[in-house]
């Protein structure tokens, strides 16, 4: 009978003991820099000044959030711009402008754990970006009554973009535009290592995970991935993100299952020259999983590109005009 007790009890603390041997010694280290990311921060730097001055929203738990707003016109829609990894409100000042010329005003994000909102790298639990968004939304209803509301997200808040979308808060938005979403690690749509922008400590990663499903969560803010991040890259960048903020941005392992319970018009925009992902396999990877999301294979255009770029810049914000004109009226 003694036996019998001890031995679950026993494999119990091996499994506790590897997982902890795991976590300690599986660490994200810097990759080295990318000259196409390295370019793109200069582009970004050379702008910053031209860009609306950050205000802020207080969250819920007194965090004060930063964004910039660029003014549409009545009428025009609101949108809402979530950078990608490691990104702020500059990186996607020039969404903001080119939303606006078509007439809808953006508010354009430093997600929590970026830029000026909150502590770099880190946030509080897993789905506060959720609460943050929700924070924003209620702030947008009393500002802008009526008007329609595009989310907008690029790279891996391309693929934050989409969690809202399929999530509660998705009923609060008319559509979901992505430029150059990151989907999933898995090969057959990204490159190793995103093209080595980014280095995960994976064993770390699958046994925090692992801990979370069974309700252990208390070691959710250890480094799980680290990003090349230009040294001379303008405003305050994460360079390292924690596991649940990470988990946060990014879609399920099942990614297809929740693509496929996306109902609103939804498009992606990824460009043919991307270093981060195969934007080849991207058509038939999401129209497999939810053939309402049309995906546009921009040519001559890279990862950075399909937010910086002039003509990529114009078939985002015609795209974004596109579904808000195609929303029936709030």
């Amino acid at each position: 009978m003694r036996f019998l007790i001890a031995l679950p009890l026993a494999i119990a603390l091996l499994i506790v003991t590897g997982l902890a041997a795991v976590i300690a010694l599986s660490r994200p280290k810097a990759p080295p820099p990318m000259p196409a990311m390295e370019a793109a921060g200069q582009i970004i730097g050379r702008q910053i000044n031209d860009l609306p001055p950050y205000a802020f929203l207080t969250a819920r738990d007194g965090t004060r959030l930063g964004y910039r707003f660029f003014e549409g016109r009545p009428g025009g829609g609101i949108a809402v711009v979530v950078h990608g990894s490691t990104g702020l409100s500059a990186s996607m000042g020039s969404v903001g402008r080119a939303l606006a010329a078509k007439g809808i005003a953006s508010y354009v994000l430093d997600l929590r754990g970026h830029g000026e909102s909150g502590p770099l790298g880190d946030i509080g639990y897993r789905g506060q970006l959720e609460d943050d968004m929700a924070d924003l939304l209620a702030m947008i209803d009393q500002r802008h009554p009526g008007e329609k509301r595009i989310l907008v997200g690029h790279s891996l808040g391309g693929a934050f973009a989409f969690r809202i979308a399929a999530g509660p808060l998705g009923e609060r938005f008319d559509a979901t535009v992505a430029t150059s979403p990151f989907l999933s690690p898995e090969t057959s749509v990204s490159r190793p290592n995103s093209g080595g922008w980014a280095d995960a400590a994976v064993p770390r990663i699958l046994a925090l995970t692992l801990l979370d499903a069974v309700g252990i969560s208390a070691f959710g803010g250890l480094p799980a991935v680290a990003y090349a991040v230009p040294p001379d890259a303008p405003g305050k960048r994460a360079s390292i993100y924690s596991h649940r903020l990470l988990a946060n941005m990014s879609l399920p392992r099942d990614w297809r299952a929740m693509l496929a319970t996306i109902r609103k018009p939804a498009a992606i925009l990824i460009g043919a020259d991307d270093e981060l992902f195969r934007a080849s396999a991207y058509a038939a990877a999401v129209t497999a999983a939810n053939p309402r999301i049309a995906v546009e294979v921009l040519p001559a255009t890279d990862h950075m590109g399909t937010t910086l770029q002039p003509g990529p810049l114009t078939q985002l914000a015609e795209t974004a005009a596109r579904l808000r004109d195609a929303a029936p009226a709030r």
